[in-house]
């Protein structure tokens, strides 16, 4: 099984990464290869909305750093989407990610590929009420879904406001371990 982490933290010392490399080193201990990117550095530009992709059998027309993200997603059995919540709702960099996928949207051969495949979310957050962004994500899985992923879970983490604050609860590590079991399941 292999299981694709992409974190889109802007923040070098990200607690969405600490949490991440927590649940993917433990998914290795239970048999899975597993990487994680992260995104904020590389070059990575916005869906143009040209349909190049619509023509090209879901192959994107712009040659970035993305490219490779494409192939890593379509080779893993499970991806593993890392957000901050940033006002309620997904880090810039991970809904770039995602409007990047649409070069898959409406396409059969990348809908039965994807079908095999699970998504899953990790977040974490400083004070907003989980209630406040839950709507967002339950948005932005689902257009995995329409892509034709299958549903995995959300693990929202909060309380996490300065960088680093994950590393230091306990109960947070130990959620991120049994999500980690969860992603090889």
């Amino acid at each position: 099984m292999k299981i694709l982490g992409i974190n889109t933290s802007p923040r070098q010392d990200s607690n969405v990464k600490a949490a991440m490399e927590v649940a993917l080193s433990t998914a290795q201990e239970e048999g899975a290869d597993t990487i994680i990117i992260s995104t904020n550095k590389l070059d990575i530009s916005p869906c143009q909305a040209d349909n190049y992709c619509k023509e090209h059998d879901g192959h994107c027309a712009i040659q970035d750093n993305m490219q490779a993200i494409y192939k890593k997603i379509e080779d893993s059995d499970v991806i593993v989407l890392g957000t901050p919540i940033y006002f309620s709702d997904i880090s810039a960099q991970a809904k770039l990610i995602i409007d990047r996928l649409y070069s898959y949207f409406m396409n059969e051969d990348y809908q039965k590929l994807f079908s095999n495949k699970k998504v899953y979310f990790i977040t974490t957050n400083g004070v907003a009420p989980a209630e406040s962004f839950k709507p967002s994500l339950e948005t932005q899985i689902n257009a995995f879904v329409l892509l034709g992923f299958q549903k995995g879970d959300i693990l929202s983490l909060g309380g996490n406001n300065e960088p680093g604050a994950f590393k230091d609860k306990d109960d947070q590590i130990e959620k991120a371990k049994e999500f980690g079991k969860k992603l090889v399941n």
